[in-house]
């Protein structure tokens, strides 16, 4: 499966994952959290890139505390990598603050 047919059925099924996220100047490590939306998202600048909205539920941060709590993170798809949906965990429910109309271009949303 490509990255985005991995991210697409964790929303479509709301299953957890975890991923390595390889951005230049953010903290190395894994991340863990329940997808709600892929989108494209289009800047004041007119750059345009794919982002994966999730809340983040365990692993690295680049947060002062450096672990992550149930925080909203927005991801750049570019820099996503070892993508694996954890089929043995429940069915995550759909995290406050979810709001489905707000992605003007959505790829895959819950």
């Amino acid at each position: 499966m490509t990255k985005l047919e991995l991210l697409t059925t964790s929303i479509e099924n709301r299953q957890p994952i975890s991923f390595q996220y390889n951005r230049p100047g953010k903290t190395e490590g894994v991340r863990i959290g329940n997808a709600h939306a892929i989108y494209i998202f289009t800047s004041d600048a007119g750059a345009i890139s794919t982002k994966l909205h999730l809340v983040q539920t365990k692993g690295v941060s680049d947060t002062a505390n450096k672990e992550a709590k149930s925080y909203w993170r927005t991801f750049n798809m570019e820099y996503i990598s070892d993508i694996n949906i954890l089929n043995e965990s429940k069915q995550f429910e759909i995290s406050d603050g979810y709001n489905p109309e707000s992605y003007d271009n959505p790829i895959a949303k819950i």
